[in-house]
């Protein structure tokens, strides 16, 4: 085989361990980019349609449309988003699948709950746009990504579930 057919080894993945010693591989920023941008495709797909759903239901309850458009609309998006959360706690959300992570707990390696999904899914659904921004320049300036897990207070772990 001359040089130019040869295949090159790929990069080495960052890994760790969790808290009691069983090894992981970190995602990528790309897989979490990925993640995070599918999850909030869906969410905001969601937000659209409850946001419809109660603005009729108070629209047909009387309730006037200037205050039922306020309050259908932080309703409706935080339910989009807390319901999402605690229905993919019980799995993963549409976006790990997508991009073959899961969010799981530094200490025991464990999947999150529905309760901490809800809530981790409702802090991605207010603050998407600042975290997409910092992805996309986390990507381009060559850093291994968007909060890597070198903090000594994590909680979780973004791991790359097709490696293993």
């Amino acid at each position: 085989m001359n040089s130019s057919t040869e295949q090159k080894p790929l990069p080495a993945r960052r890994g760790g361990r969790f808290a009691d010693g069983t090894p992981y591989v970190e995602a990528t920023g790309g897989q979490r980019m990925g993640k995070y941008a599918l999850d909030v495709v869906v969410i905001l797909a969601l937000f659209v349609v409850l946001f419809f759903v109660l603005a009729i239901a108070l629209d047909a309850a009387g309730v006037s449309s200037e205050s039922g458009a306020g309050i259908a609309l932080p309703s409706a998006y935080a339910l989009s988003a807390l319901g999402y959360g605690f229905i993919a706690g019980f799995s993963r959300t549409l976006g790990a699948k997508a991009a073959g992570v899961r969010n799981l707990r530094y200490r025991e390696g464990r999947p999150m709950g529905p309760f901490q999904s809800a809530w981790r899914t409702l802090l991605l659904a207010l603050f998407w746009p600042v975290i997409l921004i910092v992805m996309l320049g986390s990507l381009f300036s060559g850093s291994p990504g968007f909060a890597p897990n070198i903090s000594r207070a994590r909680h979780y772990v973004v791991a790359d579930v097709r490696s293993r």
